[in-house]
């Protein structure tokens, strides 16, 4: 493979950097601090980027993208991270739109993807249910027929950013008599319908990160339908590897690796913690190895569900592994968190312990990861 940009991307890439810096600040090399709250990107920066057209480079021209390399988005996401930007993990765009270009039909990539280009909304996940977990098909609610609408019954749990976002992208059970997979639909639920509450969960941070929606009798019209009735497995599972590749990428987490080694070397810190260090920073390298190879692969349009997987599994446990030493390193400072003016670095390190804890869950947990590594990777059987 060759790694080397192109006299294209490396101007991009000091476009995107030239902005950033003004925009907030910081550096490739400047101290981490308290990752955003929730996952929902701050609306005004993302107004920013899709008025410069980076919100959606790779996306076809006729629904408000740039028509450019999938790479070159890379690109962009990757300086956002690298600059502690609050829009690198925006749900609607890494994932939703994906789909939504994938499986939707004309009328809705016109209506909710030059949008979603600029900025405008946002859109939050209804996957996971009580009592399902990451296992889509044995999903509860419900989404019955009603002439012109669909009547939605159910709960939704850890619906990341459903407080602040415009729609739910919606999974839910059309027909309770198919086979599990078979019987489920998708489809954009306006979050301000009738018949929608949100709950705060509150999460290891003590923030409103995630949320309890539940949907009593909520109507959708069925022009809201994503795909065919009852076909929604095919549209939730079109972009899965986008997401995995997009969601959970090593480079949000250059500047706490990089700022560890400084307190670190300040310290006068050897032996094991050098050399837990070394390997964390061996991890990153190996961690962009395996997004370039995805990313790649997507290009080429070649199956890269099975790297995807191992993009996910990889980066996860790399960003653990890496908070995990930075609050050995930290000692009883690590036990200070943002707000108190002795934690190191406004806590940055302390908050994102916290929140990397879920990382090997959300997004398909590591053992879905590496079941869908060993049947498309290595050809083994199922069981």
């Amino acid at each position: 493979m060759d790694f080397r940009p192109s006299a294209e991307e490396e101007g991009l890439r000091a476009d995107v950097c030239e902005f950033l810096r003004e925009e907030l600040g910081t550096t490739h090399e400047s101290d981490p601090a308290p990752m955003p709250p929730g996952y929902m990107p701050a609306r005004e920066f993302e107004l920013k980027l899709g008025a410069r057209g980076w919100l959606a480079r790779s996306w076809p021209v006729e629904y408000g993208g740039g028509g450019r390399p999938i790479a070159e988005q890379f690109i962009i996401e990757e300086e956002i991270a690298l600059h502690g930007g609050p829009a690198s993990d925006a749900l609607s765009r890494c994932i939703i739109a994906p789909m939504i270009e994938k499986a939707g039909n004309d009328y809705q990539k016109q209506r909710y993807l030059p949008q979603l280009a600029r900025g405008e909304i946002t859109i939050c996940l209804g996957y996971t249910e009580p009592e399902a977990g990451s296992d889509f098909a044995s999903l509860k609610t419900t989404a019955i027929r009603d002439g012109d609408d669909y009547v939605v019954n159910g709960r939704k749990i850890y619906t990341s950013g459903a407080e602040s976002s415009e729609y739910c992208w919606l999974a839910a059970r059309t027909d309770s008599e198919s086979p599990k997979h078979a019987g489920i639909s998708v489809m954009m639920l306006p979050m301000n319908a009738p018949g929608v509450e949100v709950r705060p969960l509150t999460n290891l941070l003590d923030e409103n990160w995630f949320n309890e929606v539940t949907f009593d009798n909520v109507r959708v019209p069925v022009t809201e339908l994503i795909g065919r009735e009852n076909d929604g497995w095919a549209a939730l599972t079109s972009a899965l590897g986008i997401e995995r590749i997009t969601i959970y990428r090593a480079y949000i987490h250059w500047r706490a690796l990089r700022v560890l080694v400084r307190h670190a070397r300040a310290e006068g810190h050897v032996g094991v913690s050098a050399d837990r260090l070394a390997q964390i920073r061996i991890e990153y390298e190996i961690a962009g190895l395996l997004l370039h190879r995805a990313i790649q692969m997507h290009s080429e349009g070649v199956d890269y569900r099975a790297q995807a997987a191992a993009v996910k599994v990889f980066n996860t446990e790399f960003a653990q592994h890496l908070y995990e030493e930075g609050m050995g390193l930290l000692g009883a400072y690590g036990q200070l968190r943002d707000g108190d003016h002795h934690a190191p670095w406004d806590g940055a390190i302390t908050h994102t312990y916290l929140s990397v804890v879920q990382d090997t869950i959300g997004g398909g947990t590591t053992e879905i990861q590496k079941e869908i590594i060993a049947l498309r990777r290595l050809g083994l059987p199922r069981g």
